[in-house]
């Protein structure tokens, strides 16, 4: 039944999983069209905002020695045509009422232009060019200005509405990613309860079943003396305290709530006390995908950061075995002395960004050691972006 319980849990993990990066690439996809529409906005805008200045300077050529009035009307009339259908488009496809406001005040001075355009033509037909021209360079101008004015504040308003909008796609999928996470946790903590709970289960029948009537403790004499004797199975609880979590929970919203990089050693510093680790490095990868680079460690010497180095994403070692494969990564210690690791790679949307390593004190890195790394793991790849590639790097192949 247990094992049913597991099989279930983790089937609803896959389904949150999969559903977040699902919505995760529609959200991405929705802020690249708003994004594509707003510079297509721009590109328009900035068109018709030419095509008022041109229209300008094509009305003084009405007036201007040796030019021929009648072609620069022509001239006229065709961008004034062009410049209220523009407007007439952007008033239809605009989705705000304050934007399409400017547009009908744009459109409102376009008509002034028109009008005083008509007689300025009748000036310059009965060939009274000086009120033709006190006619072009006052009052048109300063309709032709009116215009390009209620453009402009259009324009401004087009692109707050604009970040607006990507502002609130940010923040709801900040909200669904915030709530996967804290299921994918109810999951993972559950799951590695349950499986603990199994293998104590286990481990006490089978010695049980092998030694009924012996006592738990066996004295170390009899262990030398019998060597056909199986050693003393020792139970212990191995599932994740109710500290670990709170720890864990508020380190995750500490993540997601970085300002900028000045806070990250703290969170480094504390998510190497969570996993009670000798040190941890958190890797970023470079822009290229070879190398491996240490973004920020706790616990060790500058010199043994130094020493450290970058590491190449095909080195024989578990923070690239990490990098490459997408699975988080073990290693025992080779001694009961030695500490043991974990490589837990940054993967995000567009792939593995880097990865987050722990030289842990136990000898046997537990489930929910890794558990808890994986958790925290997947907030640092939201906050973790490929580093430039060093002229030379210097490739290691030892454990990271």
């Amino acid at each position: 039944m247990k094992r049913r319980g597991l099989g279930v849990l983790l089937v609803l993990a896959l389904i949150v999983a999969g559903g977040t990066l699902g919505q995760n690439l529609r959200f991405n996809t929705a802020l690249a069209n708003a994004r594509a529409a707003t510079v297509a906005l721009e590109v328009r805008i900035a068109t018709l905002d030419r095509m008022v200045t041109e229209l300008r300077a094509a009305q003084a050529g009405y007036v201007a020695t040796g030019q021929d009035p009648e072609y620069w009307m022509a001239q006229v009339g065709t961008l004034a045509g062009r410049i209220e259908n523009d407007l007439t488009s952007l008033v239809a496809d605009t989705l705000e009422d304050d934007t399409r406001g400017h547009y009908e005040a744009a459109l409102l001075a376009l008509a002034d232009f028109n009008s005083i355009d008509d007689r300025t033509r009748n000036y310059v037909g009965d060939r009274q060019l000086f009120l033709a021209s006190d006619l072009i360079f006052m009052d048109a101008l300063d309709a032709n200005r009116r215009v390009s004015a209620a453009i402009g504040e259009a324009l401004t308003r087009e692109r707050q509405a604009a970040s607006v909008r990507e502002t609130r796609i940010g923040w709801i999928r900040f909200a669904m990613n915030a709530t996967a996470l804290a299921l994918l946790l109810v999951v993972a903590l559950v799951s590695v309860r349950l499986g603990s709970h199994e293998e104590a289960t286990a481990a006490v029948a089978e010695d049980a079943e092998a030694e009924p009537a012996a006592p738990v403790r066996i004295a170390s004499a009899q262990l030398d003396s019998e060597s056909d004797a199986s050693p003393p199975v020792v139970v212990r609880e191995t599932g994740v305290s109710r500290s670990s979590l709170d720890e864990t929970a508020e380190l995750c919203a500490d993540i997601a709530r970085l300002m900028d990089g000045r806070d990250l050693p703290a969170i480094v510093e504390r998510t190497s006390k969570l996993l009670d680790a000798k040190g941890v490095v958190l890797w970023a990868a470079d822009v290229s995908g070879g190398l491996l680079q240490p973004a920020l460690t706790h616990g060790y010497s500058e010199r043994v950061v130094r020493k450290l180095g970058s590491l190449g994403v095909d080195a024989d070692n578990v923070t690239s075995l990490a990098f490459r494969t997408l699975r988080p990564q073990n290693v025992n210690g080779s001694t009961e002395e030695a500490p043991g690791a974990v490589a837990i790679p940054l993967i995000t949307t567009s792939g593995c960004v880097g990865v987050l390593s722990a030289e842990t004190r136990s000898r046997r890195p537990g489930a929910e050691t890794m558990a808890l790394a994986r958790i925290v793991a997947a907030q640092f790849s939201t906050v973790v972006q490929p580093v430039a590639s060093q002229a030379e790097p210097a490739k290691k192949s030892a454990e990271g």
